[in-house]
């Protein structure tokens, strides 16, 4: 038995360093500690026990195989493969027919050992998710990291932690994830969160392939180490392969509307959607017979043709298809097409499924008037109630009523303008927009006051 006194060295380990001999046998602790470790505030001391005398001669790294047998209670001889810890994330296999000397082995310096494993065990530990040997072990320890998961909706399962690995992929993640929650793992999607507020950040694709280290940014934020996760009803590579989305059908008027879910790859093209239309309407029309296209806050802003792909479909969009009208598809020289849409005695409270309207050249606004009736799909009491007026396209523009049924719309010479439809809503869904758009006026009109007074003041 001996004791020995630890070091730092400048790995950053702390090894044993050299022995207390025997002429330190009759000094006093205080007294060892100042000759052997001056500049430490304490004495750290490593005992070693042997089952011989010490000889100090170093003899073949093979020749201690023997002894590392008995002391794991291993079959005598029993194949072993030995590392030298360089550091702890620095392990070497080290050569059994080499000396200790060879192998620049110091006083202090650690040696791990496992049994040699047959390629039917290593695959056995493999397809178990465990690790088969030393080195990966420690690599193991110095990328461990403990992640909170947490439900991204409540009434899902609660809380919990995993300890994983730093380079972990998707699917490493998803697998111990799925094992806790007992569930399929190809049905889980994971999102990140802001720090510290904790609120949703980004959804994490499965594609990317990312390490968890990746996931999480836990070079530039180590203590960033939750994640949400969802249970899903479907499985993630058909989430993340496909575009879902839902398209409001008005057919051949903008009263008539039912809803059609249409989930389709990626890289499909505007004509597939309108085939899964055809074919969910069981219609008889040709696919070109059917426009497609997007409305934000209750306004046309984009037309699909059959050729541009899916991907150009912005999540943020409603989606409307409907039956191109027979004077659209039969227009002549002069005829023009414009953008209709409803409002309520203001053009922000807008309201309703925008849609295109033909203004034929020549034709009085009575007649106008009767085609507005039947593309509405309204009867003459409710129509009545419509009040049609040419709107410039410029934010919080006046509407100028028509009421001369005389009057020729073509003549106006119109270009960007739209067809405002001033009715009271009556589905109720324009209400929110109304009051963030009515707050939002306000803001303009107050801004716009003050950037008129400060014109007034530098031109005086």
């Amino acid at each position: 038995m001996r004791f020995w006194d630890l070091v730092n060295r400048q790995n950053r380990t702390i090894r044993p360093d050299a022995p207390i001999l025997n002429n330190f046998l009759d000094m006093t602790m205080e007294k060892i500690h100042k000759k052997v470790a001056p500049r430490q505030d304490e004495l750290k001391l490593f005992l070693e026990m042997a089952d011989k005398p010490f000889n100090g001669k170093f003899g073949k790294v093979g020749d201690i195989i023997p002894i590392l047998c008995k002391i794991k209670n291993f079959l005598p001889n029993t194949p072993l493969k030995i590392y030298e810890e360089v550091k702890p994330n620095m392990i070497e296999e080290m050569k059994l027919r080499w000396t200790f000397k060879r192998s620049e082995i110091q006083n202090g310096d650690i040696i791990c050992f496992q049994k040699v494993l047959t390629e039917r065990e290593i695959q056995k530990y493999t397809d178990a998710g465990r690790i088969h040997d030393i080195p990966t072990f420690y690599e193991s320890l110095s990328m461990r990291v403990v992640i909170k998961f947490k439900p991204k909706h409540r009434e899902q399962k609660p809380e919990f932690e995993l300890i994983l690995n730093k380079n972990h992929k998707y699917d490493d993640v998803a697998k111990r994830v799925a094992a806790f929650l007992n569930i399929d793992p190809l049905k889980l999607q994971f999102t990140t969160a802001l720090s510290p507020s904790g609120s949703y950040k980004t959804v994490i694709k499965r594609v990317n392939n990312q390490t968890l280290s990746e996931m999480l940014n836990l070079i530039y934020h180590p203590t960033m180490t939750f994640l949400y996760y969802e249970m899903l009803d479907i499985s993630i590579i058909e989430l993340e392969t496909k575009k879902f989305f839902k398209v409001y059908w008005s057919g051949r008027t903008v009263k008539e509307e039912e809803v059609i879910d249409v989930c389709l790859p990626k890289t499909a093209m505007i004509n597939e959607v309108l085939r899964v239309i055809v074919q969910k309407l069981a219609l008889q029309k040709p696919t070109h017979r059917i426009r497609l296209y997007d409305a934000l806050n209750f306004k046309i802003q984009n037309e699909y043709s059959i050729d541009d792909p899916i991907d150009k479909i912005q999540e943020n969009m409603t989606l409307y298809a409907e039956e191109i009208p027979q004077d659209e598809t039969e227009l002549r020289a002069n005829d023009k097409i414009i953008q209709a849409f409803h409002f309520t005695k203001e053009t922000f409270y807008a309201h309703g499924i925008p849609f295109k309207f033909v203004i034929k050249a020549g034709e009085p606004f009575s007649a106008t008037k009767l085609r507005l009736q039947l593309r509405l799909g309204m009867n003459e009491n409710d129509f009545l109630r419509v009040k049609v007026a040419i709107i410039q396209p410029v934010s919080y523009a006046k509407p100028q009523y028509i009421e001369d049924n005389t009057v020729i719309l073509s003549n106006y010479g119109l270009t960007d303008e739209l067809l405002g439809l001033d009715h009271v809503d009556k589905t109720g869904r324009a209400g929110r927009l109304r009051v963030v758009l009515d707050v939002n006026q306000r803001v303009s009109a107050f801004l716009q006051d003050i950037e008129i007074e400060a014109i007034d003041h530098f031109i005086n």
